[in-house]
């Protein structure tokens, strides 16, 4: 109460008992006081939002969720309504809930350090604070908490400042933006907890770029493709980009496209943005209908450059957002509406891209870059690209237009055998509803039987990936009571869609989550497989000949005798006929099936 008071007479009688300036001076954050060379650690960044907590009711300091070290991860709800604190209040007040992530990556730390020079300009010093007025806002300061505490000066070796910052990966190692879909990580799996009980309509994530050096603060991705809902597509183009980036040239702030080259050594072939994976936080919005901005600072400019123009980004971002708060509610709503609506239908005309790739079309683009020159080097043994200061603006191409390359149509429903846990808990992890049969009830389904399937050597963000082709299977199988329907009438069925497709560049059987089907787990003993190869030779002249075949055609497999005999084991009656099968299968028809709720 006593610095709630003494605030009132910080910010309303400046001349009365402090000057403005010393109002700014008391108000400063911790990185503003080091003049750009810090980023304050947890407790330091902690103290300050809650100071802010204490200076504005329209600020509220929270957590929600903990991390693999047991660190409670914080939440900074903004509204000028305490009752919005709340994620239903808010999501019935007709505002629009923006989510702010900052800190993922945790040695990038740009983002944490202008939301809080935004909150306190805003909230505080009450600058341009009718943004408020139809927008929720949440920001997360540090979501790669533990990561974040890995403090070092030598953590970013490619970035310019601030003196030490945190770790790319979490206390597990993990990549948190690469775990969106699989949600090993305690953090993915308490962020989805949160998207899905506030269900923002717009989402931010702030880092910094790797890659070339260019004049470019800060660059951007936003994802307005094909896979993105047609309502929200049409929302950005029209709304939100024209805006943003007219308040950014008015600003005199270049900002470019994400920068990542053709080729590394020469900029003239151009610049290439193509679709990302949703294992990737804004690609995964995509996949919830909504927005997802990625920002990109330039590592190799000043922190206070790149916290600054951060700032202004967020700021121009917000200004839109709130100026349009009502059609970007709509066009998200809408996008909602209409996966629950091909849901119910099941009619097989609503296509769902999964994989995508780069056309030949390319738009011109004015790079603005720096001259460069490449020597040989006699260390690495091939070219060593030396940037100077010497300004270069130079129009090259830039591919950003991508084609479909698989897509598959929304089934009625999935099927999920209740033993596969570890993949229903992701699926619950990602907000989908599940239902359960009451009964033994033969169904007619769709799956899939998997061939030439192969495991990466080496790991990937903690798992040895799977790839695979894979043969449609259409047949009834009878399903036990519990077994698991997940009915694609809701609003997140493009996210079931690509949790369980295989084919989808992020499904769960690539990341491994069904391994134990890909298993032999009965033999045969040599003396009886040779007795029974010579049985089926002398009973199939097909099955002679293609043996035969492959002997003079496959020389592994000729001097392979386990292959040899194998060869006969798995074409007779005795060969697991579950081996490589699927067991999660589509549901292609409407027709009511024997399911309940389940109870939490």
């Amino acid at each position: 109460m006593k610095n709630s008071f003494a605030l009132y007479l910080l910010l309303l009688f400046p001349s009365f008992v402090f000057s403005q300036q010393q109002a700014k001076q008391y108000w400063l954050s911790p990185t503003e006081k080091s003049d750009f060379h810090q980023t304050p650690r947890y407790d330091e960044t902690m103290e300050y939002l809650r100071k802010l907590g204490k200076g504005s009711p329209w600020i509220y300091v929270t957590t929600f969720g903990k991390t693999a070290e047991g660190r409670s991860i914080p939440l900074v709800i903004v509204s000028k309504n305490n009752s919005e604190f709340n994620a239903k209040k808010a999501q019935a007040s007709g505002k629009a809930v923006v989510l702010i992530q900052n800190a993922i990556h945790a040695g990038e730390m740009d983002g944490k350090d202008a939301c809080m020079m935004l909150l306190r300009d805003m909230c505080l010093f009450k600058e341009n604070e009718n943004i408020l007025d139809k927008l929720v806002l949440l920001i997360l300061p540090i979501y790669n908490l533990d990561g974040h505490e890995r403090f070092g000066m030598y953590n970013r070796i490619n970035q310019n400042g601030p003196d030490s910052m945190g770790w790319r990966t979490t206390s597990q190692n993990l990549n948190l933006n690469r775990d969106y879909m699989k949600a090993d990580a305690p953090e993915t799996q308490a962020w989805l907890k949160l998207f899905n009980e506030w269900l923002p309509d717009f989402f931010i994530d702030c880092h910094v770029t790797d890659g070339a050096d260019f004049q470019y603060p800060i660059t951007y991705s936003l994802n307005d493709q094909e896979n993105v809902a047609p309502t929200v597509r049409d929302w950005i183009k029209e709304k939100f980009f024209p805006s943003v980036f007219s308040s950014m040239e008015e600003k005199k702030i270049l900002i470019a496209p994400y920068i990542f080259l053709k080729d590394n050594n020469d900029i003239t072939k151009g610049i290439v943005n193509p679709i990302g994976q949703p294992r990737f936080s804004t690609e995964y919005c995509v996949l919830q209908n909504r927005p997802g901005f990625l920002i990109e600072t330039h590592m190799l400019k000043d922190y206070k450059t790149r916290v600054q123009a951060t700032y202004e980004l967020l700021f121009s971002m917000l200004k839109e957002i709130s100026n349009d708060a009502g059609s970007l509610r709509l066009a998200v709503r809408t996008s909602d509406e209409e996966v629950i609506g091909e849901g119910e239908k099941a009619d097989g005309n609503f296509h769902i891209p999964l994989q995508f790739s780069l056309t030949e079309k390319a738009d011109s683009f004015l790079f603005h870059g720096f001259q460069f020159t490449k020597e040989k080097s006699e260390i690495s043994g091939t070219d060593w690209v030396k940037y100077s200061n010497e300004k270069n603006d130079v129009t090259i191409p830039i591919y950003k237009t991508s084609k479909i390359v698989s897509e598959v149509t929304l089934p009625f429903a999935y099927i999920i055998p209740q033993q596969w846990k570890k993949t229903i808990d992701v699926v619950k992890d990602h907000g989908i509803e599940l239902k359960r049969l009451t009964k033994p009830t033969e169904i007619e389904i769709e799956s899939y039987k998997f061939t030439n399937v192969k495991w990466s050597e080496q790991p990937f963000e903690g798992r040895h990936n799977v790839s695979f082709e894979t043969q449609p299977i259409k047949e009834k199988r009878l399903y036990p009571t519990g077994t698991l329907i997940a009915y694609t009438s809701q609003r997140n069925a493009k996210v079931l869609v690509h949790l369980l497709e295989p084919n989808a560049p992020d499904a769960l059987v690539s990341w491994g989550f069904f391994d134990a089907i890909f298993e032999q787990k009965e033999y045969g003993e040599d003396y009886v497989l040779e007795k029974l190869a010579r049985d089926m030779l002398d009973n199939d002249s097909n099955l002679k000949k293609e043996f035969e075949q492959k002997l003079s055609t496959d020389s592994t497999f000729a001097k392979n005798s386990y292959e040899r005999l194998n060869f006969f084991y798995r074409r007779s009656p005795y060969w697991d006929s579950k081996k490589d099968i699927y067991p999660i299968a589509r549901v292609n028809k409407r027709l009511t099936l024997p399911t309940e709720v389940i109870r939490k």
